[in-house]
Order: structure tokens, then sequence, then C-alpha cells
């Protein structure tokens, strides 16, 4: 249970922010980015704040983990599944024991997962936003689900292939919608959600996930 008075917390100070903003890790940590240089201050906020903060650390608690370990499963599609569903991977793993090598073997897979069923997805958004990328690409990313350049170039991580379809696909128009919004603002967010109502709660989730 968090306690805004002693539970311990990640400080940025941003002399730049306007307001105060909280933030809770895949892994329970609170971390504050605030204007404020007086701890009491940020304390106050944080009482104010803290059956949210508490709300969100039990979310977390309950949440399924989004990492997966070389062992006898998988995380796919949002499911944890028996490794030997894959033969091919199944085999490769357990020929090599080169972790390096492993590694990679995981990430081709995801990489193929998501060059074979993506495109179709992102088709179908695509069509219904009225929004086309003038590229799009695939490749493993370590701190993003997806980007958007300015010239229309949209990147997707391949590890979106742990996650459930739902969370794929808000990915999906999230990037697309940057295609007409470069930004987080209130607009942008409501484009989204003209095409997925539950855009709040997928973006709550998918900030507490981790990226591995």
């Amino acid at each position: 249970m968090f306690d805004a008075s002693n539970s311990p917390i990640t400080i940025h100070y941003r002399p730049r922010n306007r307001n105060t903003y909280i933030t809770i890790t895949h892994n329970g940590e609170v971390c504050v980015r605030t204007p404020f240089k007086e701890l009491s201050r940020v304390r106050r906020v944080l009482r104010e704040k803290e059956s949210w903060i508490n709300t969100k650390l039990h979310e977390i608690t309950k949440r399924v983990s989004y990492q997966h370990t070389v062992g006898e499963t998988i995380l796919f599609r949002g499911e944890v599944v028996e490794l030997e569903r894959f033969e091919f991977l199944k085999k490769k793993v357990e020929k090599d024991q080169n972790s390096v090598n492993i590694e990679k073997y995981y990430h081709q897979f995801y990489k193929n997962e998501a060059l074979l069923t993506l495109p179709s997805r992102i088709n179908h958004y695509s069509k219904k936003i009225g929004l086309v990328p003038s590229e799009i690409r695939y490749k493993k990313m370590r701190r993003r689900w997806g980007s958007c350049s300015s010239s229309g170039i949209v990147t997707f991580n391949t590890m979106m292939m742990k996650l459930s379809y739902e969370h794929i696909d808000y990915i999906i128009v999230h990037e697309l919608a940057h295609l007409k919004h470069m930004n987080h603002s209130k607009e942008f967010h409501g484009l989204v959600r003209t095409i997925l109502t539950d855009e709040k709660k997928l973006r709550s989730e998918l900030k507490a996930m981790r990226i591995d």
C-alpha cells in the first residue's frame, strides 16, 4: 500500500513543467516529474493522488508479466503459450545453448510473426482512420512500441507480437493518428478514441508493460 508520507518515490525536477506528473513503472515504482523543489509540496500532491496510485499499483500486481524466459513457454499474442507449439523455434532453442543466439531466435520469431500479422491490420485501420503512411517499417525497439516520423514513416516494434490483439491494435491506431497530429494533444487522443473507444484503458495498460 502506497503511503504518500513515507513510501519511496523517484523525483525528476522539471522547472519548465506547469504541473506535476505522476507515473507508475512496470515494477511498481512511483515516479514524479515536477516543477517543485520542496519535497513537502511533492508529498502533498502525492497525498491528493494516493487513491489513484494505489489503484494503479493494484492493477500492476494483478497483471501478467510481459516478459518471457527461455524455457517451456513463450509469450505470444497476449498469452503464455507452450513452446512446443512452435516446433522450429523449440528445436533451435534446445539445440543452441548460446544465450546470445537464443535471444536472436526469439527476436526473429517475433519479427516473422509481425510480418505475417501486422500488414493486414495496419491496412484495415489505415482505411478506417483515413491516414496512409509513406512507408511502414518493422524492427525491434527497446523503448517504444512504435514511432512515426514527420515524413510519414511509421515504424512498429516487432516485440508487439507478445501483446494481445487489443493492445496491438491500439499501437497501430496510435501511430497512424500521429500522421495527423505529431503530438499527444487532446485532438490526438480524440482521434484515436474515434476508432478505439477504450483508448484510455489501453494506453494506461501499455505504459505499465515492459519492452524486453
